[in-house]
């Protein structure tokens, strides 16, 4: 019952943000184009606050992330990350800092900035997760994790893309609950995004665990909307089968539930 309200809540916040696209397009001729950068600035600094509600089989948890994205040239950006965790709801003293992520991007095929409908990874680069959190408050998986990824965007149309993307996880030794992270993924995305600075996206994420010999999917949408040309607003709710680098929460046991409400400042 606690899944189905989220997925109906889940459908009519989707479908406010439709209405408030549709009634904003009016807008757009006024507003340009804060897609196509030879019409706006591009940001090239972007700072997102997240609230993550996380809700896994053992149990839920309430966490912030700081992150920060860096629009190093027309081609690539850089991201940090930092969740503060608080891994049980209801259990005092285990909140605190968690892994640090750090991701370098490079887009060969078109110009990029830091816009907020850009996943934290994205095109060809690495992640790198740095066991920064402390593991006996569940905090931390304890183990640095690193994830070259292969991919581009390609422009469907002037305002939809498909993002593929192919990438290899790996940790540099045991992680918390005593296992490895050796897994192989496809991500699969496509997004839309308006000239008013309305977007939507949805990246299906295909796994193999070679610990597990398992297959897992991820799915992951995403909604918002830029305010302004500085501020904006955005909703994603990702189900999670596997460790999702998108997402540094470490407490992921497989058939997780994400919901993300996220406020940006770029610039």
């Amino acid at each position: 019952m606690v899944r189905i309200n989220r997925l109906r809540s889940l459908l009519i916040i989707v479908a406010v943000c439709m209405l408030w696209y549709e009634e904003s397009c009016a807008d757009d001729a006024a507003q340009g184009s804060l897609a196509n950068e030879s019409t706006k600035s591009v940001p090239r600094h972007r700072i997102d606050l997240t609230a993550v509600f996380l809700d896994t089989l053992s149990a839920d948890s309430a966490n912030g992330i700081l992150g920060y994205t860096y629009n190093l040239t027309s081609n690539s950006i850089v991201n940090f990350s930092i969740p503060y965790l608080n891994p049980d709801i209801g259990v005092a003293g285990d909140s605190g800092f968690g892994d640090t992520v750090f991701s370098f991007s490079y887009v060969p095929s078109v110009k990029v900035g830091a816009n907020p409908w850009l996943p934290r990874t994205v095109g060809t680069g690495i992640a790198v997760l740095i066991p920064t959190g402390n593991s006996s408050k569940g905090r931390s998986l304890d183990a640095w994790v690193i994830s070259p990824y292969l991919g581009l965007i390609i422009p469907l149309t002037d305002r939809f893309f498909f993002a593929p993307q192919i990438g290899y996880t790996h940790s540099l030794g045991k992680i918390a609950d005593g296992s490895d992270l050796r897994f192989a993924f496809a991500d699969l995305g496509l997004g839309f995004v308006a000239k008013n600075g309305f977007w939507f996206s949805y990246f299906p994420y295909f796994a193999r665990d070679f610990e597990s010999s398992e297959w897992a999917i991820n799915h992951r949408f995403a909604v918002g909307k830029m305010l302004s040309e500085t501020f904006g607003l955005s909703f994603d709710y990702s189900f999670i089968e596997r460790f999702d680098f998108g997402n540094n929460v470490p407490g992921q046991t497989g058939f997780d539930e994400s919901i993300e409400l996220n406020v940006h400042f770029a610039f």
